[in-house]
Protein backbone atom coordinates (compact mmCIF):
# COMPACT_ATOMS: atom_id res chain seq x y z
CA UNK A 1 0.00 0.00 0.00
CA UNK A 2 1.37 3.39 -0.96
CA UNK A 3 0.63 6.88 0.14
CA UNK A 4 -1.33 9.00 -2.30
CA UNK A 5 -1.06 12.72 -2.89
CA UNK A 6 -0.51 14.85 0.22
CA UNK A 7 0.28 11.70 2.20
CA UNK A 8 -3.26 10.28 2.16
CA UNK A 9 -4.28 6.86 1.01
CA UNK A 10 -6.60 6.74 -1.96
CA UNK A 11 -10.14 5.42 -1.57
CA UNK A 12 -9.29 2.49 -3.81
CA UNK A 13 -6.17 1.64 -1.81
CA UNK A 14 -7.90 1.98 1.56
CA UNK A 15 -10.73 -0.26 0.48
CA UNK A 16 -8.48 -2.69 -1.37
CA UNK A 17 -10.49 -2.26 -4.55
CA UNK A 18 -9.71 -1.59 -8.18
CA UNK A 19 -10.36 2.03 -9.15
CA UNK A 20 -13.41 2.11 -11.42
CA UNK A 21 -11.88 4.86 -13.54
CA UNK A 22 -9.81 2.21 -15.34
CA UNK A 23 -13.05 0.50 -16.42
CA UNK A 24 -14.06 3.82 -17.97
CA UNK A 25 -10.72 3.93 -19.77
CA UNK A 26 -11.33 0.44 -21.17
CA UNK A 27 -14.86 1.24 -22.34
CA UNK A 28 -13.81 4.49 -24.01
CA UNK A 29 -11.01 2.53 -25.70
CA UNK A 30 -13.62 0.20 -27.25
CA UNK A 31 -15.94 3.00 -28.38
CA UNK A 32 -13.18 5.03 -29.99
CA UNK A 33 -11.82 1.90 -31.68
CA UNK A 34 -15.20 1.40 -33.34
CA UNK A 35 -16.02 5.02 -34.14
CA UNK A 36 -12.66 6.03 -35.60
CA UNK A 37 -11.93 2.76 -37.33
CA UNK A 38 -15.26 2.63 -39.15
CA UNK A 39 -15.09 6.22 -40.40
CA UNK A 40 -11.83 8.14 -40.47
CA UNK A 41 -9.39 5.28 -41.03
CA UNK A 42 -11.25 3.34 -43.70
CA UNK A 43 -11.90 6.51 -45.69
CA UNK A 44 -8.43 6.40 -47.20
CA UNK A 45 -9.09 2.87 -48.51
CA UNK A 46 -12.54 3.89 -49.76
CA UNK A 47 -11.42 7.01 -51.63
CA UNK A 48 -10.58 5.40 -54.97
CA UNK A 49 -13.49 2.87 -55.07
CA UNK A 50 -15.95 5.63 -54.21
CA UNK A 51 -14.49 7.88 -56.89
CA UNK A 52 -15.03 5.15 -59.50
CA UNK A 53 -18.47 4.05 -58.28
CA UNK A 54 -19.88 7.57 -58.02
CA UNK A 55 -18.22 8.81 -61.21
CA UNK A 56 -16.73 11.79 -59.37
CA UNK A 57 -13.23 13.16 -58.98
CA UNK A 58 -11.21 12.61 -55.83
CA UNK A 59 -11.50 16.20 -54.69
CA UNK A 60 -15.31 16.09 -54.56
CA UNK A 61 -15.31 12.76 -52.77
CA UNK A 62 -12.70 14.01 -50.28
CA UNK A 63 -15.06 16.86 -49.42
CA UNK A 64 -17.25 14.23 -47.78
CA UNK A 65 -14.74 13.79 -44.97
CA UNK A 66 -14.24 17.54 -44.73
CA UNK A 67 -18.00 18.00 -44.53
CA UNK A 68 -18.08 15.48 -41.70
CA UNK A 69 -15.61 17.67 -39.85
CA UNK A 70 -17.70 20.77 -40.57
CA UNK A 71 -20.80 19.17 -39.08
CA UNK A 72 -18.84 17.97 -36.05
CA UNK A 73 -17.36 21.43 -35.51
CA UNK A 74 -20.75 23.13 -35.75
CA UNK A 75 -22.15 20.67 -33.23
CA UNK A 76 -19.17 21.18 -30.91
CA UNK A 77 -20.46 24.06 -28.75
CA UNK A 78 -23.83 22.34 -28.23
CA UNK A 79 -22.24 18.94 -27.69
CA UNK A 80 -19.74 20.26 -25.15
CA UNK A 81 -22.58 21.73 -23.13
CA UNK A 82 -24.72 18.59 -23.56
CA UNK A 83 -21.92 16.31 -22.35
CA UNK A 84 -21.51 18.52 -19.27
CA UNK A 85 -25.26 18.65 -18.48
CA UNK A 86 -26.96 15.41 -19.58
CA UNK A 87 -26.61 11.62 -19.05
CA UNK A 88 -23.87 10.22 -21.24
CA UNK A 89 -25.27 6.79 -22.14
CA UNK A 90 -28.30 7.89 -24.26
CA UNK A 91 -26.16 10.52 -26.00
CA UNK A 92 -23.45 8.07 -27.03
CA UNK A 93 -25.96 5.33 -27.92
CA UNK A 94 -27.72 7.67 -30.32
CA UNK A 95 -24.33 8.39 -31.88
CA UNK A 96 -23.57 4.69 -32.39
CA UNK A 97 -26.95 4.05 -34.04
CA UNK A 98 -26.66 7.07 -36.35
CA UNK A 99 -23.15 6.10 -37.36
CA UNK A 100 -24.35 2.61 -38.27
CA UNK A 101 -27.29 4.00 -40.25
CA UNK A 102 -24.95 6.36 -42.12
CA UNK A 103 -22.60 3.54 -43.12
CA UNK A 104 -25.57 1.58 -44.45
CA UNK A 105 -26.64 4.62 -46.47
CA UNK A 106 -23.15 5.04 -47.96
CA UNK A 107 -23.09 1.35 -48.92
CA UNK A 108 -26.11 1.97 -51.17
CA UNK A 109 -24.86 5.23 -52.70
CA UNK A 110 -24.95 5.49 -56.50
CA UNK A 111 -24.63 9.26 -56.78
CA UNK A 112 -22.34 11.78 -55.10
CA UNK A 113 -25.16 13.42 -53.17
CA UNK A 114 -26.15 10.03 -51.73
CA UNK A 115 -22.66 9.77 -50.30
CA UNK A 116 -22.82 13.29 -48.90
CA UNK A 117 -26.12 12.58 -47.13
CA UNK A 118 -24.92 9.28 -45.69
CA UNK A 119 -21.39 10.22 -44.71
CA UNK A 120 -21.29 13.99 -44.37
CA UNK A 121 -24.59 14.24 -42.48
CA UNK A 122 -25.71 11.01 -40.82
CA UNK A 123 -22.28 9.54 -40.05
CA UNK A 124 -21.05 12.99 -39.00
CA UNK A 125 -23.70 13.46 -36.33
CA UNK A 126 -23.16 9.93 -35.04
CA UNK A 127 -19.41 10.44 -34.97
CA UNK A 128 -19.81 13.64 -32.95
CA UNK A 129 -22.17 12.10 -30.38
CA UNK A 130 -20.06 8.97 -29.77
CA UNK A 131 -16.61 10.18 -30.80
CA UNK A 132 -13.59 11.95 -29.32
CA UNK A 133 -15.31 14.70 -27.30
CA UNK A 134 -17.56 12.63 -24.98
CA UNK A 135 -14.91 9.96 -24.53
CA UNK A 136 -12.21 12.49 -23.64
CA UNK A 137 -14.61 14.24 -21.25
CA UNK A 138 -15.28 10.95 -19.47
CA UNK A 139 -11.58 10.28 -18.95
CA UNK A 140 -10.94 13.88 -17.86
CA UNK A 141 -13.73 13.50 -15.28
CA UNK A 142 -12.23 10.38 -13.75
CA UNK A 143 -8.55 11.34 -13.67
CA UNK A 144 -6.38 14.27 -12.63
CA UNK A 145 -2.89 13.17 -11.52
CA UNK A 146 -2.94 10.21 -13.92
CA UNK A 147 -4.85 11.98 -16.66
CA UNK A 148 -2.08 11.69 -19.25
CA UNK A 149 -1.71 7.95 -18.72
CA UNK A 150 -5.46 7.37 -18.74
CA UNK A 151 -6.04 9.58 -21.79
CA UNK A 152 -3.24 7.84 -23.68
CA UNK A 153 -4.56 4.34 -22.96
CA UNK A 154 -8.12 5.37 -23.83
CA UNK A 155 -7.07 6.90 -27.12
CA UNK A 156 -4.89 3.92 -27.91
CA UNK A 157 -8.18 2.61 -29.27
CA UNK A 158 -8.32 5.43 -31.83
CA UNK A 159 -5.14 4.48 -33.64
CA UNK A 160 -5.20 0.77 -32.87
CA UNK A 161 -8.40 0.67 -34.90
CA UNK A 162 -6.31 1.53 -37.94
CA UNK A 163 -3.99 -1.40 -37.24
CA UNK A 164 -6.88 -3.87 -37.10
CA UNK A 165 -9.78 -2.41 -39.07
CA UNK A 166 -7.97 -1.01 -42.13
CA UNK A 167 -6.50 -4.41 -43.11
CA UNK A 168 -9.82 -6.07 -42.22
CA UNK A 169 -11.81 -3.64 -44.35
CA UNK A 170 -9.28 -3.99 -47.20
CA UNK A 171 -9.62 -7.78 -47.13
CA UNK A 172 -13.43 -7.58 -47.06
CA UNK A 173 -13.39 -5.05 -49.88
CA UNK A 174 -11.12 -7.20 -52.07
CA UNK A 175 -13.15 -10.39 -51.47
CA UNK A 176 -16.71 -9.05 -51.29
CA UNK A 177 -16.66 -5.47 -52.58
CA UNK A 178 -16.67 -2.18 -50.74
CA UNK A 179 -20.47 -2.07 -50.39
CA UNK A 180 -20.63 -5.39 -48.57
CA UNK A 181 -17.65 -4.41 -46.43
CA UNK A 182 -19.50 -1.28 -45.31
CA UNK A 183 -22.64 -3.28 -44.49
CA UNK A 184 -20.59 -5.64 -42.31
CA UNK A 185 -19.03 -2.69 -40.49
CA UNK A 186 -22.44 -1.04 -40.09
CA UNK A 187 -23.67 -4.16 -38.30
CA UNK A 188 -20.59 -4.61 -36.15
CA UNK A 189 -20.51 -1.08 -34.71
CA UNK A 190 -23.79 -1.27 -32.69
CA UNK A 191 -23.31 -4.99 -31.96
CA UNK A 192 -20.18 -4.16 -29.99
CA UNK A 193 -20.70 -0.49 -29.14
CA UNK A 194 -24.10 -0.50 -27.45
CA UNK A 195 -23.27 -3.24 -24.90
CA UNK A 196 -19.99 -1.43 -24.12
CA UNK A 197 -21.86 1.82 -23.42
CA UNK A 198 -24.57 0.26 -21.26
CA UNK A 199 -22.32 -2.23 -19.50
CA UNK A 200 -20.71 0.29 -17.23
CA UNK A 201 -20.30 3.80 -18.63
CA UNK A 202 -20.49 6.18 -15.63
CA UNK A 203 -20.13 9.90 -16.23
CA UNK A 204 -18.30 11.05 -13.08
CA UNK A 205 -16.56 9.40 -10.14
CA UNK A 206 -18.90 11.28 -7.81
CA UNK A 207 -21.77 9.09 -9.08
CA UNK A 208 -19.98 6.18 -7.39
CA UNK A 209 -18.93 8.17 -4.34
CA UNK A 210 -15.38 8.35 -5.61
CA UNK A 211 -12.95 11.13 -6.47
CA UNK A 212 -10.67 11.52 -9.52
CA UNK A 213 -7.81 8.99 -9.44
CA UNK A 214 -9.53 7.29 -6.49
CA UNK A 215 -8.17 9.95 -4.12
CA UNK A 216 -10.04 11.29 -1.13
CA UNK A 217 -8.24 14.64 -1.14
CA UNK A 218 -10.00 16.44 -3.98
CA UNK A 219 -8.31 17.77 -7.14
CA UNK A 220 -4.53 17.66 -7.27
CA UNK A 221 -2.34 20.75 -7.13
CA UNK A 222 -2.14 21.15 -10.90
CA UNK A 223 -5.90 21.05 -11.47
CA UNK A 224 -6.92 24.53 -12.57
CA UNK A 225 -10.67 24.26 -11.99
CA UNK A 226 -12.68 27.32 -12.95
CA UNK A 227 -15.25 28.64 -10.49
CA UNK A 228 -18.62 26.97 -10.58
CA UNK A 229 -21.02 28.52 -13.05
CA UNK A 230 -18.34 29.95 -15.36
CA UNK A 231 -20.07 31.00 -18.55
CA UNK A 232 -18.28 29.96 -21.73
CA UNK A 233 -19.15 31.44 -25.12
CA UNK A 234 -17.50 31.22 -28.51
CA UNK A 235 -16.58 34.88 -28.24
CA UNK A 236 -14.83 34.30 -24.91
CA UNK A 237 -13.00 31.25 -26.27
CA UNK A 238 -11.80 33.20 -29.31
CA UNK A 239 -10.35 35.82 -26.97
CA UNK A 240 -8.32 33.31 -24.94
CA UNK A 241 -4.64 33.39 -25.92
CA UNK A 242 -4.09 29.82 -24.73
CA UNK A 243 -6.96 28.57 -26.89
CA UNK A 244 -5.63 30.50 -29.90
CA UNK A 245 -2.18 28.92 -29.51
CA UNK A 246 -3.52 25.41 -28.91
CA UNK A 247 -5.68 25.77 -32.02
CA UNK A 248 -2.69 26.72 -34.19
CA UNK A 249 -0.33 24.10 -32.70
CA UNK A 250 -2.77 21.22 -32.85
CA UNK A 251 -4.60 22.45 -35.94
CA UNK A 252 -1.37 22.44 -37.94
CA UNK A 253 -0.88 18.85 -36.84
CA UNK A 254 -4.40 17.90 -37.93
CA UNK A 255 -3.75 19.38 -41.39
CA UNK A 256 -0.61 17.28 -41.64
CA UNK A 257 -2.35 14.12 -40.45
CA UNK A 258 -5.40 14.33 -42.72
CA UNK A 259 -3.33 15.39 -45.75
CA UNK A 260 -0.97 12.43 -45.37
CA UNK A 261 -2.91 9.65 -43.70
CA UNK A 262 -5.99 9.86 -45.92
CA UNK A 263 -4.05 10.16 -49.18
CA UNK A 264 -1.12 7.83 -48.61
CA UNK A 265 -2.98 4.71 -49.78
CA UNK A 266 -3.93 6.40 -53.06
CA UNK A 267 -0.41 7.84 -53.41
CA UNK A 268 1.17 4.43 -53.03
CA UNK A 269 -1.19 2.63 -55.41
CA UNK A 270 -0.80 5.45 -57.95
CA UNK A 271 2.94 4.70 -57.80
CA UNK A 272 2.33 1.06 -58.68
CA UNK A 273 2.17 -0.46 -55.21
CA UNK A 274 -0.44 -3.17 -54.56
CA UNK A 275 -3.49 -2.51 -52.36
CA UNK A 276 -2.22 -4.85 -49.67
CA UNK A 277 1.27 -3.29 -49.61
CA UNK A 278 -0.26 0.19 -49.50
CA UNK A 279 -2.45 -0.95 -46.62
CA UNK A 280 0.69 -2.18 -44.86
CA UNK A 281 2.05 1.39 -45.02
CA UNK A 282 -1.08 2.58 -43.23
CA UNK A 283 -0.80 -0.31 -40.80
CA UNK A 284 2.77 0.72 -39.95
CA UNK A 285 1.57 4.27 -39.27
CA UNK A 286 -1.33 3.20 -37.15
CA UNK A 287 0.69 0.57 -35.26
CA UNK A 288 3.31 3.05 -34.06
CA UNK A 289 0.56 5.64 -33.65
CA UNK A 290 -1.28 3.26 -31.37
CA UNK A 291 1.86 2.68 -29.29
CA UNK A 292 2.47 6.43 -29.13
CA UNK A 293 -0.84 7.21 -27.46
CA UNK A 294 -0.26 5.50 -24.10
CA UNK A 295 3.48 6.25 -24.24
CA UNK A 296 3.05 9.99 -24.77
CA UNK A 297 0.19 10.05 -22.29
CA UNK A 298 2.42 8.53 -19.61
CA UNK A 299 5.23 10.93 -20.50
CA UNK A 300 2.99 13.96 -19.91
CA UNK A 301 2.41 12.76 -16.35
CA UNK A 302 6.16 12.87 -15.69
CA UNK A 303 7.80 15.27 -18.15
CA UNK A 304 7.27 18.81 -19.35
CA UNK A 305 4.23 18.77 -21.65
CA UNK A 306 5.85 21.19 -24.10
CA UNK A 307 8.85 18.90 -24.53
CA UNK A 308 6.58 15.92 -25.16
CA UNK A 309 4.59 17.93 -27.73
CA UNK A 310 7.80 19.01 -29.50
CA UNK A 311 8.79 15.34 -29.84
CA UNK A 312 5.44 14.62 -31.48
CA UNK A 313 5.82 17.50 -33.95
CA UNK A 314 9.39 16.44 -34.79
CA UNK A 315 8.31 12.88 -35.54
CA UNK A 316 5.55 14.09 -37.87
CA UNK A 317 8.01 16.32 -39.71
CA UNK A 318 10.59 13.53 -40.08
CA UNK A 319 8.04 11.01 -41.32
CA UNK A 320 6.60 13.31 -43.99
CA UNK A 321 10.13 14.22 -45.10
CA UNK A 322 10.77 10.49 -45.53
CA UNK A 323 7.76 10.15 -47.84
CA UNK A 324 9.12 13.00 -49.94
CA UNK A 325 12.73 11.83 -50.11
CA UNK A 326 12.47 8.03 -50.45
CA UNK A 327 10.63 5.58 -52.67
CA UNK A 328 11.79 2.11 -51.61
CA UNK A 329 9.25 0.03 -49.72
CA UNK A 330 11.55 -0.48 -46.72
CA UNK A 331 12.32 3.23 -46.37
CA UNK A 332 8.63 4.09 -46.70
CA UNK A 333 7.73 1.62 -43.95
CA UNK A 334 10.28 3.30 -41.67
CA UNK A 335 8.97 6.76 -42.57
CA UNK A 336 5.42 5.57 -41.93
CA UNK A 337 6.41 4.28 -38.51
CA UNK A 338 8.10 7.56 -37.55
CA UNK A 339 5.15 9.61 -38.81
CA UNK A 340 2.71 7.36 -36.96
CA UNK A 341 4.70 7.82 -33.76
CA UNK A 342 4.18 11.57 -34.06
CA UNK A 343 0.59 11.68 -35.23
CA UNK A 344 -0.55 9.09 -32.70
CA UNK A 345 0.26 11.49 -29.89
CA UNK A 346 -1.73 14.35 -31.44
CA UNK A 347 -5.19 13.77 -29.99
CA UNK A 348 -4.16 12.79 -26.44
CA UNK A 349 -1.84 15.80 -26.30
CA UNK A 350 -4.64 18.07 -27.52
CA UNK A 351 -6.98 16.85 -24.79
CA UNK A 352 -4.28 16.84 -22.12
CA UNK A 353 -3.24 20.43 -22.85
CA UNK A 354 -6.84 21.67 -22.68
CA UNK A 355 -7.62 19.68 -19.53
CA UNK A 356 -4.39 20.86 -17.83
CA UNK A 357 -5.06 24.52 -18.53
CA UNK A 358 -8.86 24.61 -17.99
CA UNK A 359 -9.65 21.70 -15.63
CA UNK A 360 -12.18 18.89 -15.82
CA UNK A 361 -15.21 21.04 -15.04
CA UNK A 362 -14.75 23.26 -18.08
CA UNK A 363 -13.08 20.66 -20.29
CA UNK A 364 -16.12 19.53 -22.33
CA UNK A 365 -17.30 23.12 -22.88
CA UNK A 366 -13.87 24.37 -23.96
CA UNK A 367 -13.28 21.37 -26.23
CA UNK A 368 -16.75 21.85 -27.72
CA UNK A 369 -16.14 25.53 -28.41
CA UNK A 370 -12.83 24.70 -30.01
CA UNK A 371 -14.71 22.75 -32.69
CA UNK A 372 -15.57 25.86 -34.77
CA UNK A 373 -12.15 27.38 -34.01
CA UNK A 374 -10.35 24.26 -35.25
CA UNK A 375 -12.63 23.85 -38.26
CA UNK A 376 -10.38 25.56 -40.84
CA UNK A 377 -7.51 23.29 -39.81
CA UNK A 378 -9.51 20.07 -39.63
CA UNK A 379 -11.15 20.44 -43.02
CA UNK A 380 -8.21 21.61 -45.12
CA UNK A 381 -5.76 18.71 -45.10
CA UNK A 382 -7.28 16.18 -47.50
CA UNK A 383 -8.84 18.73 -49.92
CA UNK A 384 -5.46 20.49 -50.22
CA UNK A 385 -3.79 17.16 -50.87
CA UNK A 386 -6.34 16.20 -53.54
CA UNK A 387 -6.08 19.64 -55.16
CA UNK A 388 -2.32 19.13 -55.40
CA UNK A 389 -2.99 15.75 -56.99
CA UNK A 390 -5.41 17.23 -59.53
CA UNK A 391 -2.91 19.94 -60.48
CA UNK A 392 0.40 18.04 -60.40
CA UNK A 393 -0.67 14.41 -60.76
CA UNK A 394 1.00 13.56 -57.44
CA UNK A 395 0.50 14.08 -53.73
CA UNK A 396 4.18 14.88 -53.16
CA UNK A 397 3.77 18.68 -53.52
CA UNK A 398 1.16 18.55 -50.77
CA UNK A 399 3.53 16.58 -48.54
CA UNK A 400 6.20 19.22 -49.04
CA UNK A 401 3.63 21.87 -48.13
CA UNK A 402 2.58 20.26 -44.85
CA UNK A 403 6.18 20.36 -43.63
CA UNK A 404 5.64 24.11 -43.24
CA UNK A 405 2.68 23.47 -40.93
CA UNK A 406 4.92 21.38 -38.67
CA UNK A 407 7.30 24.34 -38.37
CA UNK A 408 4.42 26.73 -37.61
CA UNK A 409 3.21 24.38 -34.86
CA UNK A 410 6.69 24.25 -33.30
CA UNK A 411 7.03 28.05 -33.28
CA UNK A 412 3.60 28.70 -31.74
CA UNK A 413 4.10 26.01 -29.10
CA UNK A 414 6.94 28.10 -27.68
CA UNK A 415 4.46 30.85 -26.72
CA UNK A 416 2.00 28.53 -24.94
CA UNK A 417 2.12 28.77 -21.13
CA UNK A 418 1.44 25.54 -19.26
CA UNK A 419 1.66 24.93 -15.51
CA UNK A 420 3.08 21.43 -15.48
CA UNK A 421 2.89 18.81 -12.81
CA UNK A 422 6.51 17.80 -12.65
CA UNK A 423 5.73 14.42 -11.09
CA UNK A 424 2.59 12.71 -9.78
CA UNK A 425 4.39 11.52 -6.67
Amino acid sequence: MTLGINGHYSVAERQGTFFYGWVIVGLTFVIQFLVMGSTFYIFGVLLKPLTEALDADRFLVSLGLSSQMVVGALLGPWLGSAVAKYPIRPLMSAGILLLSLGLLAVSQATKLWHFYVGFALIVSVGFALAGPLPNAALVANWFNRQRGTAMGISQFGVTFSGVILVPLFTWLMIDFGWRTALIIFAGGVPLIGLPAIWAGMVKTPEERNLSPDGDDTGPGPTETEAPSGTHWTLRRALGEKSIQLIAIVMGSGFITISAVLLSIHSHMTDSGMSDLRASSIIAAMTFTGALAKPLFGILTDYLNKKLVTYISIGAQFSGVAGFVLFDSFGALIVAAGIFGFGYGAQMPLFNILVATIYGRRDFPRVIGLMGPIMLPFNMLGLPLATLAYEKFGSYLPAYVGVLAFCLIAAICLGFLKIQDNESPS
